[in-house]
Formats: C-alpha cells, sequence, structure tokens
C-alpha cells in the first residue's frame, strides 16, 4: 500500500509541474526525461535485471521512431496506431536479433548489439525511397487521441507523463512477477537456473524482446513530440546514453532508469556548448561512478538506508 501511494504520489506531483508555471522548454525537457525514462526502463530489464548487455538499442528507439512516423505520414493512420505499431514492430526486430545474438556472452554480445546498431543507422541513410535517407523525416504530424491534438508543450508533457506512467506500471509488476525472478536468476547463477529446468536462452530473449519493445514506445513518442527525426540522432553514441542512464541510476533498481533518465538529459542540455566533450565528459562521469558508486545512485541509497 505504501509503494501504491508513492508512485500515486509522484505522479500527482509530475501532473502539477505545468501549473507552476514551467515555460514551454522547461516543458520540453521534461518530456524528453519522460520519454527517456521509458527506453531505460526497457534497456535495465534486459541490462540490469536479466544481465545482457546491449549497446544497439538507439536501434530501437530508432525503429519505434521511423515506424510511427512513417505510419502517420505515408500511411495516413492516426497516432496511436502508429504507437503501437512501433511497439509490436519493435518487439518482433528485438525477437529475432536477440534470438542468435544473445547465444554470445559479453563482448562478444556487446559487439553483436554495436553491429545491428550500424546496420540499423545505414539503413536509415541509404534506404531514401522509404526513410528520406541523411534529411530525415519532417512535419511529423502532432499526436491525436480521439479527435484531441496533442499540438502544445503542456498537452505533450500529459500524453508523455501518462504513457510513462503506464510504462512505469508494466515494468514494476514484470519486475515483480516470475519473468522479473527468473531474469534475475538468468543474472545470478545461469548454472543453477538451468538446472531448475529454466529455459535460459528463451528467458534472454524475451527479456531482450521485452526491452525493445519500450524503446519502440520511446522512439514513437521522440519522433512526435520533436517532429523531425534523422539517422545522426540513432547512433552508437544514443546507445552509449542510454546505457549510462541504467548504470548512473543503479542497475536491476526499480526507480535506478528514472534517476538516470533526469541526470543525463539535463547533463546534455546544460553541456550543449560542450557538445564536442560531451562523450569525455559522460565517460569520466561513468568511470567515476563505477569506481565509487558501483551500485549506482538508487542502488547506494537503499543501500544506506538499510543500514542506517
Amino acid at each position: 500500500m505504501k509503494t501504491y501511494l508513492a508512485i500515486a504520489a509522484t505522479i500527482a506531483i509530475l501532473a502539477l509541474l505545468p501549473v507552476f508555471g514551467a515555460n514551454p522548454y522547461t516543458l520540453h525537457i521534461y518530456s524528453l526525461i519522460g520519454i527517456y525514462a521509458i527506453v531505460a526502463m526497457g534497456l535495465n530489464l534486459v541490462f540490469g535485471y536479466a544481465g545482457q548487455i546491449s549497446l544497439g538499442h538507439a536501434a530501437y528507439f530508432a525503429v519505434g521512431a521511423y515506424v510511427s512516423a512513417l505510419t502517420t505520414i505515408d500511411l495516413g493512420l492516426p497516432f496511436w496506431i502508429g504507437l503501437l505499431f512501433a511497439g509490436i514492430v519493435a518487439f518482433i526486430l528485438g525477437y529475432i536479433v536477440g534470438t542468435p545474438s544473445l547465444k554470445l556472452e559479453g563482448s562478444y554480445l556487446g559487439m553483436a548489439t554495436i553491429g545491428f546498431g550500424e546496420i540499423v543507422k545505414m539503413t536509415l541513410v541509404n534506404w531514401e525511397v522509404v526513410t528520406r535517407g541523411p534529411t530525415g523525416i519532417s512535419r511529423i504530424p502532432h499526436p491525436a487521441l480521439f479527435g484531441y491534438s496533442f499540438n502544445t508543450p503542456t498537452a505533450k508533457y500529459y500524453l508523455v507523463l501518462v504513457i510513462g506512467a503506464l510504462a512505469f506500471l508494466v515494468y514494476w509488476n514484470l519486475v515483480r512477477s516470475h519473468f522479473g525472478s527468473r531474469f534475475v536468476a538468468v543474472r545470478d547463477s545461469p548454472k543453477a537456473t538451468a538446472a531448475m529446468g529454466i529455459d535460459l536462452q528463451r528467458t534472454k530473449v524475451l527479456a531482450f524482446a521485452i526491452s525493445t519493445t519500450f524503446a519502440g514506445i520511446g522512439g514513437s513518442l521522440y519522433a512526435h513530440l520533436n517532429r523531425y527525426i534523422a539517422p545522426d540522432a540513432f547512433g552508437l553514441g544514443e546507445s552509449i546514453n542510454l546505457l549510462i542512464m541504467t548504470v548512473i541510476g543503479g542497475m536491476g533498481t526499480l526507480t535506478g532508469p528514472l534517476v538516470g533518465a533526469v541526470i543525463v538529459v539535463y547533463l546534455r542540455e546544460t553541456l550543449t556548448m560542450l557538445k564536442d566533450y560531451n562523450m569525455l565528459i559522460y565517460g569520466l562521469l561513468l568511470m567515476v561512478l563505477m569506481i565509487f558508486v558501483p551500485r549506482g545512485l538508487v542502488g547506494t541509497a537503499a543501500l544506506f538506508w538499510r543500514r542506517s
């Protein structure tokens, strides 16, 4: 009951943020944080809970963005259909790619996911008939639902908040369900898990496919929030950003991805003037945190709370 009350209180506070006079730019940043939190939650399922590294998650983020944009522009279908298609296509692609890739481990798995990310990026650049090539897709329609157009920063913020809250409830229940227990078992003791009759490969692939679904949904929201997407926004650097969100917040913790998304998005916006040094700063920050706060901010805070 306390957990439910805490979640409800947090959502209520977030719902009141626009009331306190947030300007359009600030609301845009809040919306970006919500979108990246959705993607980071999915990545945390496969990386933090199932223990499988993914260095190409931006590829599924891109797939969701392009599928949703093309569904609404070329096919003229409503936004919610594009959102649904983005999640489904990302899930199918994650399942197909994860089936052979997750037979690998460690650095080999990392290289395989990087390779797929680069394949997706090159496809977006060269398949100009569909993706519009390097110039990207512009004039993506505003999200609309039941005739109401989310065409203002405040409306888009509330849309992201609602979808983000639903995504968190799904993520929370997955972690607490027997699926979450299997993910953790695969991460902590693969041999013991296999001895208990749990299919390791199927569990890994399921975690990976679910995580790519979150990325696809986040990509759909990203496309309709910015109304412009291009291949350069979904490279290896973006995959590293997503991974950093998970690590900074706390791998295998419930609220770690949310904290990580807040920190990374704010850092990225604050350090815009130092764009050429972003990856250096992120790398140093990640190194410092891994040395001094290996459990991430949320994991370390929880450990300190239990000991006090």
